[in-house]
């Protein structure tokens, strides 16, 4: 039987040195059978590696722009939406079509997030959200996965220029749960803070994108860790050969829950804990209700 070659270690390149980046390095080379070269990104993306491990949007970017004809690239730790944009371009399309670029993103599935909501609130009907100028294409998303869950979406539109308040009142006010999903024109300071006020003084539950959210005071937050991703993408690269095809991009296959109990109690939300919701979750979401 003839031997399949195994793929060369990836070289990683970080788009930065801290936080939560050196710990995706130091998370990918626990996952992996060997040493791992890396670099953090400076100008412009190193060339003249087979495969690359790209770690964040900004490397992600520079990989895409320097890729040679014949290499490989997984791009991680950037959300769903970035990376769309990062190949919308032929370059990008054709990698994608070629097998040659993937991606493991870090935000989750909307109907994920959507099956939790309904965990909290089995009578739901309606779920919100408000979008910005990173996150407007969504919208259509959005609609379908509420829609498949027969739930009905209630989506407003903020812009950069205008009254956070005044858009989202209304959209919350007729929500049973809102949704808020990654932008940074949206989700900055001032804004998340008006959010948990508003959904808090409404009794509407927040279901947030991080655990720092939680913390803030979503009552429950779906999100994968750096550990979780890391071993994701190592099972990729540890299992392929030199000229294996890349899978399409996905979504976190793990996940854990962070729940604010103050947040909950406040509600009158009586939830399981964490790891019970967590099984629940995993449950629906391989069926798909």
């Amino acid at each position: 039987m003839p031997v399949m070659a195994k793929a060369e270690s990836p070289f990683v390149l970080l788009s930065d040195s801290d936080g939560s980046y050196s710990e995706m390095l130091k998370a990918l080379t626990e996952h992996h059978n060997g040493l791992l070269e890396s670099e953090v990104l400076s100008v412009q993306a190193p060339s003249g590696h087979p495969f690359t491990l790209a770690v964040g949007s900004r490397a992600c970017e520079a990989t895409i722009a320097g890729i040679d004809s014949d290499d490989y690239a997984l791009c991680v730790f950037l959300p769903s939406q970035t990376f769309a944009d990062l190949t919308t371009g032929p370059k990008g399309q054709g990698l994608l079509a070629d097998k040659r670029l993937s991606a493991i993103y870090l935000d989750q599935p909307l109907t994920r997030q959507m099956l939790l909501a309904k965990m909290l609130k089995p009578r739901m009907q309606t779920i919100g959200t408000v979008l910005g100028p990173g996150s407007d294409r969504q919208a259509s998303y959005f609609a379908a996965a509420a829609s498949s869950l027969g739930l009905t979406p209630l989506i407003g539109r903020l812009q950069d220029s205008e009254n956070p308040v005044r858009e989202l009142t209304p959209i919350i006010e007729q929500s049973d749960v809102f949704l808020p999903l990654p932008d940074s024109s949206v989700f900055n300071r001032a804004s998340a803070k008006w959010i948990l006020y508003l959904t808090l003084r409404n009794r509407i539950p927040l279901i947030g994108f991080s655990a720092s959210y939680a913390y803030a005071g979503a009552v429950v937050s779906v999100h994968s860790n750096v550990e979780q991703i890391a071993k994701q993408a190592m099972e990729i690269v540890n299992h392929r050969g030199i000229k294996d095809p890349l899978p399409a991009p996905a979504y976190p296959d793990d996940f854990s829950i962070t729940i604010n109990e103050t947040a909950a109690r406040n509600l009158g939300l009586a939830l399981a804990p964490s790891d019970a919701l967590m099984i629940e979750l995993k449950r629906r979401d391989r069926v798909g209700q």
